[in-house]
């Protein structure tokens, strides 16, 4: 068999099995990224309808508290839109403020809340703490904040 031949054979079956690689990626990274969230609603997309979050309210002031004290509240909210609403994210500026909010799906009506932990610890004087709500609503993103006078511990 002639040396061309042999190498046309190979560049033919390396061509074919990288078309047949391609395509299978292309079907695995396609398939949809919905991260266990199939009962998500589009009717934002397909019906002009959109979740909308609506907080009792938007701050929250803990007032005087002591250097080291861990402190919470919570943040009550109603989804006043008229689509399905989901949080995908609530974070904050930094690790002493953990907030911790619903995973599930909120109907239109239906009440939520996002619960805020603060740490005290190493910290003085006046203190806001911003918390940002990433969901599906619009605007995408929501913040609420904390706000505490922290009293330094006298030393012994």
């Amino acid at each position: 068999m002639d040396k061309s031949l042999k190498i046309k054979r190979i560049l033919s079956k390396i061509y074919n099995y990288t078309l047949v690689f391609i395509i299978l990626c292309t079907f695995l990274f396609s398939g949809g990224c919905n991260n266990g969230r199939s009962g998500l609603s589009t009717d934002i997309v397909q019906n002009g309808k959109a979740p909308k979050i609506t907080f009792s309210e938007s701050e929250h002031d803990f007032g005087d508290i002591n250097e080291g004290d861990v402190v919470t509240y919570t943040f009550d909210f109603t989804n006043t839109g008229n689509g399905d609403l989901l949080i995908t994210d609530a974070h904050a500026q930094c690790s002493c403020t953990v907030p911790e909010w619903p995973k599930d799906i909120i109907k239109p009506g239906d009440k939520g809340d996002i619960k805020v932990k603060f740490d005290s610890n190493g910290k003085s004087g006046i203190v806001t703490k911003v918390v940002t709500i990433v969901s599906n609503a619009n605007p995408n993103t929501t913040k609420v904040q904390i706000k505490a006078n922290i009293k330094e511990q006298q030393k012994k």
